[in-house]
């Protein structure tokens, strides 16, 4: 008798849920970091992340032998599931960007993390979701931060957290002084057209469909301006979730 794993996958790679023998221990986990399974329905699954991004569908599902007698059948939804518990951000931010620390550190950038004092001790957000957009988003960061000028200094990264005073808002920042993003380029950071998106358009792709599904929205700021460079990618969550 065939044994089936069934595995259903959120747009960031996360299981969203999952049964059968090979699925022990993989819900909320993203499926590259699941133990246990085999390499090709990892390659597999990402191979079905890809094409729901250029797909009109919003759920696409597939299946796969690990040997003759086993099978795994994965579907992969555009619709994120959002798991809100009460999360102490300064101390997700503090854990989850201390590898990016080091990292910084080793390539001459300052990276800092500013949260104003109005942030509660306690928010409620997805603290998996919400600390891999802010992670990947510091990460692409690195790969871009330059030396400043005179007026403007360079290799910085600064992460901030506050209480929009208009909205109420929780928002987090990632500013970067990097070379900056054209005003043509920023207008299609978000678009889903099948074009060969991938590295920061996908991973600011990503991020959006997490802030969204939170309630909130993602905004993107540049310039490439040579004395005045840099980006700012604002994640702005709604005060009441």
């Amino acid at each position: 008798m065939t044994g089936i794993t069934q595995i259903v996958l959120g747009p960031d790679g996360v299981v969203l849920a999952a049964s059968g023998e090979l699925s022990a221990g993989c819900i909320d986990r993203r499926l590259a970091e699941c133990d246990g399974l085999p390499v090709n329905v990892r390659q597999f699954g990402d191979a079905l992340l890809k094409q729901l991004r250029h797909s009109p569908d919003r759920l696409i599902s597939a299946s796969v032998s690990v040997d003759a007698a086993h099978r795994v059948e994965m579907v992969a939804i555009e619709a994120l599931a959002i798991r809100r518990t009460a999360v102490d951000l300064r101390a997700l931010l503090s854990s989850k960007l201390a590898v990016l620390f080091s990292q910084a550190a080793d390539a001459g950038v300052t990276l800092r993390v500013a949260i104003a004092e109005d942030v509660p001790a306690l928010v409620r957000l997805d603290a998996e979701k919400v600390a891999w957009s802010v992670t990947t988003l510091v990460g692409n960061a690195l790969r871009y931060v330059r030396s400043g000028s005179r007026r403007v200094p360079g290799r910085t990264i600064i992460v901030r957290a506050a209480i929009d005073s208009v909205t109420a808002e929780l928002t987090i920042e990632v500013q970067d002084d990097g070379p900056g993003i054209p005003s043509d380029t920023i207008t299609r950071l978000f678009r889903r057209d099948g074009l060969n998106i991938q590295g920061a358009g996908l991973a600011l792709l990503l991020t959006s469909d997490i802030v969204i599904a939170h309630g909130g929205k993602v905004e993107v700021r540049s310039s490439i301006d040579s004395a005045d460079h840099g980006t700012t990618v604002r994640l702005a969550f709604p005060a009441k979730p």
